[in-house]
């Protein structure tokens, strides 16, 4: 059986990857030939590596990975495909893909980008302006991605269930915990409360002492609860900009990494991390609202407000805020 996989930005999405591929290696009995197309990325520093993707992917005696390049990207001599992409089909690739074989079928699979993942063509339009993308860009692009993914999509295997209340897929659950160390469990409680940052600074959307005069109001809100504030940033974020706090590991992706799984509690802006964190491990979380970035509560799509309160507790100001719960 032959895969493709596209899209890939981050740790996270190969996870969701992973959980797909294992649950196919227990259905069949064959060779699993996994082909990674790779160049996905989020701003310049943000990237996935073929050492990543085979750290992350099963390790099994019937799975053969393979980085193709060049042309040898799109074909592939198989009577069957699966193509994996992240988010939503990639139009350039299934064409690619359908020109190679034209009669060829070819079974898409989507599997979750992120939070994004829930919303429509108009909150990926706000994402794309945030990034600073430019008209007629911005609407173009989220209204084809819309087509590719009613007309492409044979399958969605998302970590959130709607029709279920936002339930978890449990193979996804199981595919994060799975790589969190077993010995990395600490003896003690911990007092680390872990900030998760978004590279707004990076984008260009905050200045860089605003940004962290946020920060600092959020350490002496977690200090007034006897605790400590550590920085886990985003992949794609200068980190060097939060000296003079404890900052954590990138190899992991957050949801499993030990330092913020066992830590007291997460809090930051509206992300994929801190709502993955609360859901998978019931983890006391804080959506607290940066100034300046208070438009985006309101760009949320019905679907991801739904999402966000089923796991998190209502966004608020860090002066409001009245210390670490749990939602769920």
């Amino acid at each position: 059986m032959k895969y493709v996989i596209t899209g890939v930005r981050s740790k996270t999405h190969l996870v969701h990857i992973a959980a797909y591929i294992r649950r196919e290696l227990e259905s069949a009995t064959g060779e699993l030939d996994v082909a990674h197309i790779g160049g996905g990325r989020f701003l310049a520093r943000s990237s996935v590596t073929p050492d990543d993707v085979r750290r992350f992917l099963p390790d099994h005696p019937r799975l053969r990975l393979t980085f193709p390049e060049g042309a040898a990207r799109w074909h592939h001599e198989a009577a069957n495909l699966t193509y994996i992409a992240v988010g939503a089909p990639g139009i350039k690739p299934w064409i690619r893909l359908r020109r190679d074989a034209p009669l060829r079928p070819i079974h898409v699979v989507v599997t979750d980008e992120g939070i994004g993942t829930y919303g429509d063509w108009r909150t990926r339009r706000d994402a794309l302006a945030r990034q600073g993308a430019h008209e007629p860009w911005r609407t173009v692009r989220p209204l084809a991605i819309r087509a590719a993914d009613r007309g492409l999509t044979g399958e969605r295997f998302a970590m959130y269930d709607k029709a279920s209340e936002w339930a978890l897929d449990e193979a996804i659950a199981s595919e994060f915990r799975r790589l969190v160390p077993a010995a990395a469990v600490p003896g003690e409680p911990s007092d680390r409360v872990v900030f998760l940052s978004q590279p707004w600074v990076d984008l260009g959307i905050l200045r860089r002492d605003a940004h962290l005069a946020h920060v600092a109001e959020i350490a002496d809100a977690v200090g007034a609860q006897g605790l400590r504030l550590a920085v886990r940033p985003h992949p794609a974020q200068d980190s060097s900009i939060y000296a003079g706090y404890e900052v954590l590991d990138e190899a992991f992706t957050a949801e499993a990494d030990p330092s913020i799984v066992h830590a007291a509690g997460v809090v930051g802006g509206t992300s994929t991390a801190l709502l993955n964190l609360a859901a998978l491990y019931r983890l006391p979380a804080a959506r607290l609202v940066e100034p300046g970035l208070e438009h985006l509560e309101g760009e949320l799509g019905a679907d991801q407000r739904a999402l966000l309160d089923t796991y998190l507790p209502k966004a608020t100001e860090v002066r409001r805020w009245g210390g670490l719960q749990s939602s769920v």
